[in-house]
C-alpha cells in the first residue's frame, strides 16, 4: 500500500509551476462559468491480451502513483500563489473502476462512448487524487488512465502507459518490476521557478519574445470563424493523413528540403486554412517537450509558444515550408520560457488566455515507437484515445509504422463542424498531394 506523508503544517511548502498555477487560478476564477465545468485530461489507453486481474492493476496504479511524485500532491490556493501539499495519511483507497464488457472490445464503440464519458469527467483541481483508471473486462480487455493535464501531459501518458504495464506484469508474476529511474517534477518545477524568477533574464526573454510577436496575442486565437463552441462538451475526431508509403516518401522530401515532419504538418495546416476559410494568416501554439533522454517523470513538462506564419497556396509549399522552418526555429529558440510567465507580462485587453474569451489551437507531432527499451514488443498495445481539451482545438499527429494519423479534441460545436470537416479533410488532402506530386 501507498504511504502518503501529510504536509499540511510544513513552513517549507512546495510551489506549483508556472503552468500548474495558471491552470488552477483559470479554473478557480471561471466558478460557475463554462470553464469551471471544462475537462483537460490527458488519456491513456492500451489494449491488455486476455483478461485483467484487477486487483493486480488497482495495487499497479498505487505503484504508479508512488513512483511518480508529481502525482501524490494536492493545490491549495493561497491568495495569489497555488501551493503543493502531499496527499493526507486518511486519503480513501485509490481504486479502478470495472466497466460492463463491451461485445468484441470494439475499439470504436467504447472511445466513443461508455469510455469517452468516463475520460471525459473534469477533476476538481484543489482535489486528490488528479487521476482515474477503469477497465472494460474481456479478451482482450482495454485499461485506461485519466489524468488532469495539471499533472500530466502527453509524453507522460507514454510513460504511464509502460511503467503500469511493468508493475503489472511485475505483480501477476510475483518478481519486482525492473524499471529506471525516474524523474521528480517538483523538484523541475522548483529550478523552473528559480530560473524565471523576475529579474533582468525574465525581461531580457520577454522583450525579445514582444519583438517576435509584433503585437499578436502570446496565445493565438483559432484561425477559422467558428463561434458557436460548447466547453461542456467534446469534439473529437481520428484522421489517417498518410499510409506507411507516403510517409516514407514524404520522409525523402523533407530530407531534400532540410525541414521535419512537424513542419510539412504546420505548413499543411496553414494551406488547408486558407483553402476553407481564406486565413491569411495562422497562429497556433507548438509544443516543446523540454525532457531529456533521461526523464522518465509524469508531470507536465510540456511548454507551449506562439507560432505565426502567412498562409501560402499549395502549388507554393517548397517556399512556404521553409518559411515555416525559420519561423518556427526563431520560436523555438525560447523554448524553455513558461508561456504562463509570457502571458502573464504580455496579457492585454482583447485576449485573456485559452479559452476564457476564445479557444487557441496547438499542433504536436510526435513519432510513436512500438518497441520497449529492452528493444521487446509490448503486450499492451497502445490505442488512439484523444485528451479532453475543451479549452482550444487540439490536433495531436502521430507517427508509427502505419503512417502518420491524427487525433483531435476540442469542444462541441454545432454551426462550426462543417467547417471544421472540411479543414481536416483538406489537411490530409495537402500533405497526400504534396508526397504524389
Amino acid at each position: 500500500m501507498v504511504t502518503f506523508v501529510h504536509e499540511a503544517g510544513s513552513s517549507t511548502a512546495a510551489v506549483a509551476s508556472f503552468a500548474q498555477e495558471r491552470r488552477v487560478q483559470t479554473v478557480l476564477g471561471a466558478a460557475g462559468g463554462p470553464l469551471s465545468r471544462a475537462a483537460k485530461n490527458v488519456s491513456m489507453l492500451c489494449r491488455v491480451p486476455g483478461p485483467v486481474d484487477v486487483g493486480a492493476l488497482t495495487a499497479a496504479i498505487r505503484a504508479l502513483v508512488a513512483r511518480h511524485p508529481a502525482l501524490q500532491y494536492r493545490f491549495v490556493a493561497r491568495k495569489d500563489q497555488v501551493l503543493l501539499r502531499r496527499a493526507v495519511r486518511d486519503t480513501p483507497e485509490f481504486g479502478c473502476t470495472v466497466h460492463d464488457a463491451v461485445a468484441g472490445q470494439d475499439h470504436e464503440a467504447v472511445t466513443g462512448g461508455a469510455m469517452r464519458e468516463a475520460v471525459d469527467v473534469p477533476f476538481d483541481v484543489l482535489g486528490w487524487p488528479l487521476l482515474r483508471a477503469g477497465v472494460f473486462p474481456g479478451t482482450p480487455s482495454l485499461v485506461y488512465l485519466s489524468v488532469d493535464h495539471a499533472v500530466c501531459d502527453g509524453y507522460s501518458a507514454t510513460v504511464a502507459a509502460r511503467d503500469l504495464e511493468a508493475l503489472y506484469r511485475g505483480l501477476v508474476d510475483g518478481r519486482p518490476a525492473e524499471l529506471p529511474p525516474t524523474g521528480d517534477f517538483v523538484a523541475h518545477s522548483a529550478a523552473q521557478r528559480r530560473r524565471y524568477a523576475d529579474g533582468p533574464e525574465l525581461d531580457q526573454a520577454v522583450d525579445d519574445m514582444r519583438s517576435l510577436l509584433r503585437g499578436r496575442p502570446v496565445e493565438p486565437e483559432f484561425p477559422l470563424p467558428v463561434t458557436d463552441w460548447d466547453a461542456t462538451r467534446g469534439r473529437y475526431t481520428v484522421l489517417d493523413l498518410l499510409d506507411a508509403a507516403d510517409t516514407e516518401q514524404l520522409a525523402r522530401y523533407c530530407r531534400a528540403h532540410r525541414v521535419s515532419l512537424y513542419m510539412m504538418i504546420l505548413a499543411a495546416f496553414g494551406v488547408a486554412a486558407r483553402d476553407v476559410a481564406d486565413c491569411t494568416e495562422v497562429g497556433v501554439l507548438v509544443a516543446v517537450h523540454n525532457r531529456d533522454a533521461t526523464t522518465r517523470g509524469i508531470g507536465w513538462y510540456a511548454n507551449m509558444l506562439p507560432l505565426y506564419f502567412p498562409t501560402f497556396t499549395v502549388d507554393r509549399f517548397d517556399d512556404g515550408v521553409r518559411m515555416v522552418r525559420d519561423r518556427l526555429m526563431d520560436v523555438l529558440a525560447f523554448a524553455e520560457l513558461p508561456l504562463s510567465r509570457l502571458a502573464g507580462r504580455l496579457a492585454d485587453a482583447a485576449h485573456q488566455g485559452a479559452g476564457v474569451r476564445s479557444p487557441t489551437c496547438f499542433v504536436s507531432f510526435e513519432r510513436n515507437r512500438p518497441a520497449d527499451s529492452d528493444g521487446q514488443r509490448s503486450g499492451w498495445a497502445p490505442l488512439d484515445l484523444a485528451p479532453s481539451y475543451r479549452m482550444g482545438y487540439g490536433l495531436w499527429a502521430v507517427q508509427d509504422g502505419n503512417g502518420i494519423r491524427a487525433t483531435t479534441a476540442s469542444p462541441a460545436t454545432r454551426s462550426g463542424e462543417p467547417l471544421l470537416s472540411r479543414w481536416e479533410q483538406r489537411l490530409a488532402e495537402v500533405l497526400t498531394a504534396v508526397t504524389r506530386r
